[in-house]
């Protein structure tokens, strides 16, 4: 199928229908994507969450680096 043929698509956090244009899910406030085959909306993904893992590492190791070796 393609995404022409669906008229909802399911939110793959609380499972709710929501109408195919939608961004956010009305029920849950989670962010989806564009519909995949089966009828599910895929999971954007959250770069904010990546950045601040990257940022944590990276305090983390210039801690060790000054803190130990300098």
């Amino acid at each position: 199928m393609r995404e022409g043929d669906h008229i909802t698509k399911k939110c793959p956090q609380c499972y709710t229908y929501i109408p195919l244009k939608a961004e956010i899910c009305p029920s849950c406030k989670t962010r989806v994507g564009k519909v995949d085959r089966h009828g599910m909306a895929t999971k954007r993904i959250e770069w904010t969450s990546y950045l601040i893992c990257f940022l944590a590492w990276l305090a983390f190791g210039l801690y060790v680096f000054f803190a130990f070796f300098k």
